[in-house]
């Protein structure tokens, strides 16, 4: 395979995946996070219109405030048991670092400014190959270990 294939075949294409990955893994955590902090302001709002409200609509309000209570405790259970803010994470990590590792061959820098043309190449390609294998291993560490996370940052 020449280095034009494998850079197009290869390289591209994995920075397509973990993009397109990223970035559908970012709008679900998006949305799933803001349905959390929406449903836990309008819970605290449908909490103190019980008070409020006429004695024929407390139990209507206060069946507001649970149903938007069950709505942030799924939101927040969907998002703990798929991790979407911890995938969004790494799949964004490995775009950024295949990229990179492309444009440093490309342009002769860091590792790629010393040595033959072979050598260049064989580095590039035993580095991509590192990252996406790597990907792999800590994909399913992520899996395992929830904890280290986007979720865990933001906190």
């Amino acid at each position: 395979m020449n280095l034009d294939s494998y850079i197009t075949d290869r390289v591209d294409n994995q920075v397509e995946y973990f993009d397109q990955h990223a970035r559908r893994n970012q709008r679900i955590y998006s949305f799933l996070r803001m349905t959390t902090i929406a449903c836990n302001v309008l819970t605290a709002l449908a909490i103190a219109l019980t008070f409020a409200a006429p004695g024929r609509y407390k139990a209507y309000v206060g069946l507001g405030a649970l149903v938007l209570t069950m709505i942030v405790l799924a939101a927040h259970q969907i998002q703990e048991f798929y991790k979407f803010g911890a995938k969004w994470e790494k799949c964004r990590t490995v775009a950024e670092q295949i990229k990179s590792e492309k444009y440093l061959f490309l342009n002769d820098a860091g590792a790629y400014c010393a040595g033959d043309a072979d050598s260049k190449k064989r580095t590039f390609i035993e580095s991509v190959e590192g990252i996406i294998q790597g990907t792999d291993k800590s994909y399913f560490t992520l899996m395992i270990e929830p904890d280290k996370g986007i979720e865990k940052n933001l906190q």
